[in-house]
């Protein structure tokens, strides 16, 4: 059995090297993970608008099943070690996460855009609730509190516009919202838990996920669309290349993610997920002559000010932490 307090966020820079160490790792897995995600979006666009290819929980499958092959790739190159997770952890992690999809896209098939965008601010809120109530962390600071609700307003200002309610929509959103902070939660104390890094941990949740959705896939897509990749798309090259593109971003996507939960914890990730939302927003603004109201240019504009001041002060908690590590080091001796 697992100790309540080995549910832990990640682990603290023990000195001046490992926090800058840490910040340059962070700031590479942000990179890579806005780069995988802005463009398996638009392949994914392309795959949906222009390729007819309508099988989301069948792609990703597919995904996983990639993914699985790429890490066991790189475990016989010796590039990544294989540590075995206990299987029942294993299997009720990936079952959750398998079912956490399928929400999600029901979320979204059956909500606004708007109601759907603000389920995913919920996020955040949620998994700081849940995390104190069932897993016994402490709050964060008043001033953390205040920067994660500028960059949620801000959020919201960009992003939620006229919010429709139904019955069976709301269901799938409060049921999507909630397990994607379950899965988040586990994401981060699993590794401490069963001491593996990201990429271990992705190495053994990643095969028993793309079996599932290679079964559960094909019967979901049947139920949702009413059609199945296997035997209804008729497939082109062009169709097969933007597959083929999504899988090999999908590999630096799902990386990056437990990467990210692993190194820093469920909430700092979520504000990097904003944070991405924010880029992507301005940079459509700003390059592409993307329609913006007020309302939406405010919006991102006190978001991002959110995410630098939630970046400004989780760096000053370290290096006060750090510090007082230090002192308490040179009183011993």
């Amino acid at each position: 059995e697992i100790a309540p307090h080995e549910f832990t966020m990640a682990g603290e820079p023990r000195s001046v090297a490992d926090l800058a160490r840490f910040r340059m790792e962070v700031a590479a897995g942000m990179g890579a993970s806005i780069f995988a995600a802005v463009f398996i979006v638009l392949l994914n666009k392309a795959l949906f608008a222009t390729y007819y290819f309508t099988f989301p929980v069948t792609l990703t499958g597919w995904h996983m099943v990639f993914t699985s092959a790429t890490l066991w790739t790189a475990c016989k190159l010796k590039v990544i070690e294989y540590k075995k997770m206990p299987l029942r952890a294993n299997f009720y992690f990936s079952l959750l996460d398998s079912v956490t999809m399928g929400f999600q896209n029901l979320s979204l098939g059956n909500n606004s855009v708007s109601f759907y965008q603000m389920c995913k601010l919920l996020v955040a809120p949620c998994t700081v609730a849940i995390q104190r109530v069932f897993f016994g962390e402490k709050l964060p600071s008043p001033s953390v509190m205040l920067s994660l609700l500028v960059l949620l307003t801000g959020i919201g200002f960009a992003t939620v516009t006229d919010v429709q309610l139904n019955p069976l929509g709301t269901f799938f959103g409060v049921m999507s919202t909630g397990m994607v902070c379950v899965v988040s939660i586990l994401t981060n104390t699993m590794q401490k838990a069963h001491d593996v890094n990201s990429f271990q941990m992705l190495l053994n949740v990643a095969p028993m996920e793309g079996l599932m959705l290679l079964v559960l896939g094909p019967i979901w897509d049947q139920w949702v669309v009413g059609k199945s990749a296997y035997v209804d798309y008729q497939w082109t090259p062009e169709a097969f290349k933007a597959v083929l593109g999504t899988c090999a971003l999908a590999v630096l996507v799902n990386g990056a993610t437990f990467f990210l939960i692993g190194k820093t914890s469920p909430v700092s990730y979520q504000v990097m997920g904003h944070l991405k939302t924010v880029l992507v927003l301005g940079g459509g603004y700003m390059f592409f002559d993307s329609d913006a109201s007020a309302a939406s240019l405010f919006g991102v504009g006190l978001a991002f000010t959110g995410c630098i001041l939630y970046a400004y002060l989780k760096d000053r908690e370290m290096k006060r932490s750090l510090a007082a590590q230090q002192q308490s080091i040179a009183g011993e001796k």
